[in-house]
């Protein structure tokens, strides 16, 4: 639990709500919302995205070679967008401040964790732990951290840094745990793709996506 719950912020809140909770289930939400219930009106929303995600089966009506090329025409276009303007800016890089939270600057273009995920065409744990820092920034393919690069107004290498920097492991382990707090260690994107709520598709194109660090 975050020590001090009313200096809490939205992040630490939902960071440690998807650790804990197993599914977004109506226990599990009234319980987050008793104890922030500065930030209610954003769990509720949270989880029922989540919720949706995990449950809803993909439309009955399209095939597997149909939803293939839907998924993969709004991902190329989506990245390929992202990764010109990219391109196009770092002609003359403006001087950046560093990041100190993906989903932070994603709320100060508009945009909520859910819409957020959304746009980024990735699950809502999956952009968790990239705001965590808890994939190996390696393994994370360039043209999504271009992609986000271009959701938030900012450098590919501004995102790039962020997600390179220290991992935040989250306050659960650190302050519920009895044992001795184990190493933390990152994991691949690809391994975070496999676990997460995405379609089989979904999961397939990602996994497909070169990491080259270039972008090609």
């Amino acid at each position: 639990m975050i020590r001090n719950e009313k200096a809490a912020t939205l992040d630490d809140v939902l960071n440690e709500f998807v650790a804990e909770c197993e599914s977004p289930t109506a226990a599990a939400v009234k319980a987050w919302v008793g104890r922030y219930p500065q930030f209610r009106r954003e769990l509720i929303d949270f989880a029922a995205v989540w919720a949706e995600q995990m449950v809803l089966p993909v439309a009955a009506e399209l095939s597997q070679d149909e939803e293939e090329r839907i998924v993969d025409r709004v991902m190329s276009h989506a990245l390929n967008v992202s990764y010109k303007r990219e391109r196009e800016a770092q002609a003359s890089p403006p001087s950046e401040k560093a990041m100190s939270s993906l989903i932070g600057e994603a709320k100060n273009t508009g945009m909520n964790a859910a819409e957020f995920a959304k746009s980024c065409l990735l699950d809502l744990v999956l952009v968790t732990k990239l705001n965590n820092r808890q994939i190996r920034p390696e393994t994370i393919p360039f043209r999504l951290i271009s992609h986000i690069a271009g959701l938030v107004g900012r450098t590919a290498e501004t995102v790039r840094e962020y997600l390179a920097g220290p991992p935040q492991p989250l306050s659960a382990v650190l302050f519920l745990s009895k044992k001795k707090p184990r190493r933390f260690e990152r994991e691949s994107f690809a391994d975070a793709v496999r676990a997460s709520s995405l379609s089989e598709t979904e999961k397939a194109r990602w996994l497909d996506e070169p990491i080259d660090q270039e972008g090609r």
